[in-house]
C-alpha cells in the first residue's frame, strides 16, 4: 500500500514540476522587465529636459526688495526639470540677499516654482554697519537701503537683545518729556549713555540705570526748564545731582535742591 502511494506521488510531482518551472520563468521575466521599466522611468524623470521649469512666481510684501531683482538672483539656480530641480539651492540663494528674512520654495505641477519671501523688518541700526530685525539679529544690507529715522544702538557683540530692551524702557520713561532716543551706547566698561533727537547727550554710567533715568525725567525739567535746549551734555552719575555741560563750553554742577 505504501509503495503504491509513493509511486503515485512521484508521478504527480513529475507532472507538476514543468508547470512550476514555467511559472517561475515567467515571474522572473516580469520582474526583470518591471525593474528595467523603473530604471528607465527614473532616468526619464531625472532628465533635465523632462518637464523643465518655465516660470518662477515670487510672492511677498516688499519695501526694500523687488520681484524682478529676486528672479534675477535665483535664475542661475533654476536649472533642470520639475523632478530634479534643487529647491534647497534656490532657497539658499535667496537667503544670501540681506533683506530676505526667510524664503520657501515649492514645485507647482507641471512646470512652475512658487516662491514666498519674507522681508526683513528693521527696528534699529547696529553701530554704523548693520541693522537689527525684530528678533534682534544683525543683518547688513547696502548702506543706501538703511531706513531713515531708526535709533542707533552701539554696544559689545552679543548685547543686542539687552540693549533693545533698555532702549524700549528708556523711550517709555522719556515720553513725558516728548524726548526721542536717537542713540543708545554701551561701552566696553559697561557704561551707558544716550543721545536725544535734539543732540543732547546724557551720561548714565555703569550703575543704577533705572534710578538715574528716573531722576533725569523727574528733576531735569524742573531744574533746567527751557534752558535744556542750550545744554550739550548732562552727566547723571552724581549721587544727589547732575553736571551740565553747556554749549558755550561751561560746565555746571547742580544738586536736586538747587544750584551749587
Amino acid at each position: 500500500m505504501n509503495t503504491t502511494t509513493e509511486l503515485y506521488n512521484e508521478v504527480q510531482s513529475a507532472e507538476t514540476e514543468p508547470v512550476m518551472r514555467k511559472g517561475t520563468f515567467y515571474e522572473l521575466i516580469f520582474a526583470m522587465l518591471f525593474t528595467a521599466f523603473l530604471i528607465w522611468t527614473g532616468f526619464y524623470l531625472l532628465n533635465p529636459a523632462t518637464l523643465p521649469i518655465r516660470q518662477v512666481r515670487i510672492e511677498g510684501e516688499f519695501r526694500h526688495l523687488s520681484t524682478n531683482a529676486l528672479q534675477d538672483l535665483v535664475r542661475p539656480k533654476v536649472t533642470g526639470g520639475f523632478f530634479n530641480i534643487d529647491v534647497t539651492a534656490v532657497r539658499n540663494t535667496l537667503l544670501t540677499e540681506p533683506w530676505v528674512r526667510d524664503a520657501s520654495v515649492h514645485r507647482v505641477w507641471p512646470d512652475n516654482l512658487q516662491v514666498f519671501v519674507t522681508e526683513q523688518v528693521a527696528i534699529a541700526r547696529w553701530k554704523d554697519t548693520g541693522l537689527l530685525n525684530r528678533s534682534c539679529q544683525i543683518f547688513i544690507p547696502d548702506r543706501s537701503s538703511f531706513p531713515p529715522g531708526l535709533p542707533v544702538l552701539e554696544g559689545p557683540e552679543g548685547s543686542q537683545i539687552m540693549m533693545m530692551d533698555k532702549y524700549f524702557y528708556l523711550q517709555k520713561q522719556l515720553e513725558p518729556l516728548a524726548m526721542q532716543v536717537s542713540v543708545l551706547r554701551l561701552d566696553e566698561r559697561r557704561a551707558w549713555m544716550f543721545e536725544s533727537g535734539d543732540g543732547l547727550q546724557v551720561v548714565i554710567g555703569r550703575k543704577d540705570f533705572d534710578d538715574r533715568v528716573t531722576r533725569f525725567v523727574e528733576f531735569i525739567p524742573r531744574s533746567l526748564g527751557t534752558n535744556i535746549k542750550d545744554a550739550e551734555m548732562i552727566d547723571m552719575r552724581y549721587p544727589n545731582g547732575f553736571a551740565v555741560h553747556w554749549k558755550e563750553g561751561v560746565t555746571e554742577i547742580r544738586q536736586e535742591s538747587g544750584a551749587l
